[in-house]
């Protein structure tokens, strides 16, 4: 009885060191799919116009605001569908269908990256969400100066970079420049660029700036942000509609 006993605690014992061995080799489990589109603590926005409408989403609740109606609708965000073409959340008074497919809001030049339907207590709302896309090339677009350096640039007419066709014109506080430009692969040249000659009381930023621009410049864009940068020295651009 004794010999039976320790051969079955034996056996039990090899089970489960087989049980534990073999999940060894599938690893870790996948985390659960995101909330909403964006990382965790972010909010995913999109916009409307006729009438004109906005949603947000965070990990909390969507919220729908119909500004044409004054109409607003709250809903705890549910756990997200991820469909073949974007996100699907569903609550009894929201269901909003996100598509990663670019879109134009028809009243300005700005471009999203996705495409998205909201039907609220039965009526169809459509708009865009998500960030801007980024543009296909410089030409035609228009752009505040954010930053120069790391130094923080406030909004201002006075500060502006802007490309129509193959020229360029900007301003960094004080006199204005323009000249030809050239977009390939990336990268920005600028120039030769012909500078008015206006005396200012601080002339810094523009100094600094147009020592930056007499440099082949990296293009990078992010949202509505164009990042120049020739390390140490960088240029940050916000896109203006």
């Amino acid at each position: 009885m004794v010999v039976t006993t320790m051969k079955l605690k034996l056996l039990l014992a090899l089970g489960a060191l087989t049980v534990v061995t073999g999940c060894e080799g599938y690893g870790p489990m996948p985390p659960p799919p995101p909330i909403t589109p964006n990382p965790p603590g972010g909010v995913y926005r999109a916009v409307g116009t006729e009438p004109f409408w906005d949603l947000t989403i965070d990990e909390r609740q969507m919220v729908f605001t119909d500004r044409g109606n004054n109409v607003q609708v709250a809903q705890p965000t549910p756990r997200v569908i991820v469909g073949f073409a974007g996100e699907i959340y569903q609550t009894p008074r929201l269901n909003v269908n996100i598509v990663h497919k670019q879109c134009s809001d028809g009243m300005s030049d700005r471009v999203y990256q996705d495409s998205v339907q909201v039907d609220v207590d039965g009526r169809r709302y459509e708009g865009c969400g998500g960030g801007a896309a980024a543009p296909a090339g410089l030409a035609g677009t228009n752009w505040g100066v954010a930053a120069i350096n790391s130094r923080t640039i406030p909004a201002s007419d006075r500060y502006y970079v802007r490309f129509e066709g193959d020229r360029m014109s900007a301003r960094f506080g004080c006199n204005s420049m323009a000249g030809p430009y050239r977009f390939q692969n990336g990268t920005l040249t600028a120039g030769p660029l012909a500078m008015t000659r206006m005396a200012c009381p601080d002339m810094s930023d523009e100094q600094l700036a147009a020592g930056i621009l007499n440099a082949p410049l990296v293009a990078r864009f992010e949202g509505d942000r164009l990042y120049l940068v020739n390390p140490p020295s960088e240029i940050v651009l916000t896109r203006s509609y």
